[in-house]
């Protein structure tokens, strides 16, 4: 018995790789098929201890500001910048002492002159306008072990006149370093998105790796006839199959293990969504790496037994089903339904089990089961859709009659792409809710900013003000003041903002000096004309835990309404925007000053060369774009997700592109026989590209439509368990689909040097 079924497993490694060209052309195909779902899998499995390393060497420099006796505290202050839309980060340092303690990474701290650099900053000062910007010496590199990211710029410099003060924000630091076992783990809001976007990453994949394995069954099928025809029995012939499925799919293994080691080097110089990740990192799971040895070659020999289910392999010939069984749709639609029963028992028991392992893992197989019904259905639905379909030009009646002969090839093929579309829906609607109720926004560190806002300390603000004067390219500015204004129990915020900037920033168009302006919606009767109010100051940078009252304002007695079409920046609703002339009592700035410019976008290195001008004042002044602020752990939790997942659903779109032309190609050459026969029949090549592209766009149609339907299910059903605003973005969703259509356009393309190649008229030669 042994020694038969060895026997059979070496004929079928002999037909899988010495069994003619057609053999080791599907052999190769299903090679690079499996490889790349491979290579995706191991990549997946990895994912885990990227984020543990990252987070290790993130919480490795947090700075702990509780006192610890004998030991004299650093000061420290981290300033964000830009440098050519690369984000900078400096961290001003100054020890008391001996005892101060120093960050990791760094073998002491930076005397005032001095700074220690990541390789990238490193890299950056290279040019020499970083280098005009940041003039101190240089004194080390920054261990890579305390750099999050190997992009990460970063930069502890030395500081002499560090204080705290409210004008700074610096810290007295006693420490530094998290031990990552003392950081909270993912609330449910994110474990959720992480389930619902790993699954919409990793189904795809396996789809793919399961058609990868099914590449020319019929060339398969023809040569098991003929062994057929020597006097193997049916149970041999199925054990020859699995073991030629077998090689496939070892050599797919291997070749996607080499692919995973080649793009794990090369990960450090590869940044998306200002991401990168050290090599060293890159290790899977061992257990999930095992699962994924084990599952390949598995899936590839049950794919290949299961698609001889309806063959009859004969001596003389390949016996099929000329009709199929109809597809049933009940089994189909109860996929789908019961994911959804799966998700709406969480919606209706509310938070109940939250964050728990059998919530987290109820909800996943509710996703996994709806995601899964997306290649479940299309099958049905191309195979009902098209048995209906008559008439049409000759390209349209050649795809639609090879769709109703077998419809299931161009199903499969395609319902990989309809399930990353519909995870990207789902994801996308997920991301829009939680976004909005996070209050995030999206907006690049490196977009080209039209507005900007500089602080300065009370000291630096005549220098500042010179710089903003002198640098080409601000177009107007302004001090900005914010103050409260208090009449008895009655509050009201107001900003002073000259009329020059409120002109340029069109929220003004007509501004006069010496008016009040307030928008449509604020209702003053509590502040009525000639009322005299208490003007409160801020006792730092907007600092409204320490107001203090400076002098007393009477309201004006007009007070004009701002334009329907105004835009006001970084406003606070139900604010008054008063001209300096119009309260010339405000006390002079104590502490820090806000000025707010408005830039011509004409000219975008502007920021550069303002940070440039300012660089000599070190940390006393700094440029901020209008539109970022500070993001709370939730929102940096939130947008960190939010990155790993575009970049795995970029990934994915790869694979789904790679493996539809692997899958098309194998789809010509498949057929090039007949192909060459209608060809030689007076059938033009257009005609014949035009039926192959119907083949695809007809299934690919088709699944947009269940991928929209089910993904924008799935996301209803995941706002409503994370109890988010249902928010959708339907021009977004327009975008995805199109895409999608794209894609496949863009593999018949690639595609017509193979059709051209197939319909030459040697190819109805015969040996």
């Amino acid at each position: 018995m042994v020694r038969a079924w060895v026997n059979d497993f070496g004929i079928g490694v002999r037909l899988a790789i010495c069994g003619g060209r057609t053999s080791l052309t599907r052999f190769v195909l299903s090679t690079i098929g499996v490889g790349l779902a491979v290579a995706v899998l191991l990549l997946a499995s990895s994912v885990g201890p990227i984020l543990d390393a990252r987070a290790a060497r993130e919480l490795v420099n947090i700075p702990s500001t509780e006192p610890v006796p004998g030991v004299a505290p650093t000061l420290q202050l981290s300033v964000r910048s830009l440098f050519q839309g690369q984000s900078l980060e400096l961290v001003y340092l100054r020890g008391a002492d001996s005892t101060s303690p120093v960050p990791h990474g760094i073998p002491r701290l930076p005397a005032p002159g001095e700074m220690y650099v990541s390789k990238e900053f490193a890299e950056l000062l290279a040019d020499p306008l970083l280098r005009q910007r940041h003039g101190e010496r240089v004194v080390g590199v920054i261990d890579p072990d305390t750099v999050r990211d190997p992009k990460e710029a970063i930069a502890y410099v030395g500081s002499g006149d560090l204080r705290v003060d409210p004008a700074t924000r610096a810290q007295q630091v006693y420490g530094f370093g998290v031990p990552i076992h003392a950081t909270k783990s993912l609330n449910p809001d994110a474990l959720l998105l992480l389930l619902l976007g790993t699954l919409a990453v990793l189904i795809p994949v396996f789809i793919f790796l399961v058609s990868s394995t099914r590449i020319a069954g019929v060339d398969r099928d023809r040569r098991l006839s003929a062994l057929r025809l020597v006097g193997a029995d049916d149970r041999q012939i199925r054990r020859i199959a699995a073991a030629e499925t077998l090689v496939s799919s070892l050599s797919g293994l291997l070749l996607g293990a080499c692919l995973y080691l080649v793009g794990r080097q090369l990960a450090s110089s590869v940044t998306l969504y200002r991401a990168s990740v050290y090599p060293g990192d890159i290790v899977p799971v061992p257990w999930m790496a095992a699962l994924v040895v084990l599952v390949a070659p598995l899936l590839a020999v049950f794919a290949a037994q299961f698609a001889l289910r309806r063959t009859i392999i004969e001596p003389l010939g390949v016996v099929r089903y000329s009709k199929p069984t109809k597809r049933r749709l009940i089994w189909r639609f109860c996929v789908v339904a019961l994911g959804v029963a799966l998700l709406n028992y969480h919606t209706r028991n509310g938070q109940d089990g939250t964050g728990s392992d059998l919530w987290a893992i109820s909800i996943a197989l509710g996703v996994a089961l709806v995601l899964l019904g997306v290649p479940a259905l299309l099958p049905w639905a191309v195979e009902h859709v098209v048995g209906r379909i008559r008439g049409g030009a000759t390209s349209w009646r050649l795809a639609v009659r090879r769709l109703q002969l077998d419809s299931g090839t161009s199903s499969r093929v395609v319902s990989g792409v309809a399930v990353v579309l519909a995870g990207a829906i789902a994801l996308q609607g997920t991301f829009a809710s939680m976004a909005e109720e996070l209050a995030v926004t999206y907006q690049s560190e490196d977009a080209d900013q039209a507005h900007a806002n500089v602080y300065a300390t009370r000291s630096t603000m005549a220098g500042t003000e010179s710089v903003l004067d002198a640098v080409p390219g601000v177009a107007a500015w302004s001090l900005i003041r914010t103050v409260e204004l208090r009449a008895g129990t009655d509050v009201l915020l107001a900003e002073v903002m000259n009329c020059e900037l409120a002109a340029v920033n069109r929220i003004i168009p007509d501004c006069v000096d010496g008016k009040v302006y307030t928008e449509r919606d604020i209702n003053l009767a509590a502040f009525p004309a000639g009322r005299v109010t208490t003007i409160f100051v801020p006792g730092g940078d907007l600092d409204f835990d320490a107001l203090h009252p400076e002098g007393q304002w009477e309201i004006p007695q007009v007070v004009e309404r701002l334009p329907e079409r105004g835009v006001w920046d970084n406003r606070i609703p139900g604010m008054l925007l008063v001209t300096p002339g119009a309260i010339p009592q405000l006390p002079p700035v104590k502490v820090a000053a806000t000025y707010n410019l408005s830039l011509d976008r004409s000219m975008p290195d502007t920021g550069d060369r303002l940070r440039t001008a300012l660089a000599p004042f070190g940390w006393q002044a700094r440029v901020s774009n209008a539109d970022r602020t500070t993001l709370t752990r939730q929102q940096e939790t939130f947008l960190s997700i939010r990155r790993g997942l575009l970049i795995g659903a970029i990934f994915t779109l790869l694979l789904a592109g790679l493996s539809l032309l692997v899958l098309a190609v194998e789809h010509i050459r498949e057929r090039k026989r007949p192909l060459a026969v209608l060809a030689a029949s007076g059938v033009p090549t257009g005609v014949l590209a035009r039926s192959l592209l119907w083949q695809i766009a007809i299934p690919i149609a088709l699944g947009v439509l269940i991928a929209v339907v089910l993904g924008t299910v799935l996301a209803v059903e995941t706002m409503l368990i994370m109890g988010s605003p249902l928010v959708l973005d339907w021009a977004s969703v327009v975008t995805m689909s199109a895409t999608a259509a794209g894609l496949v356009l863009l593999v018949s393309l690639l595609t017509l040097p193979f059709l051209r190649s197939a319909t030459r008229l040697d190819t109805l030669r015969t040996e």
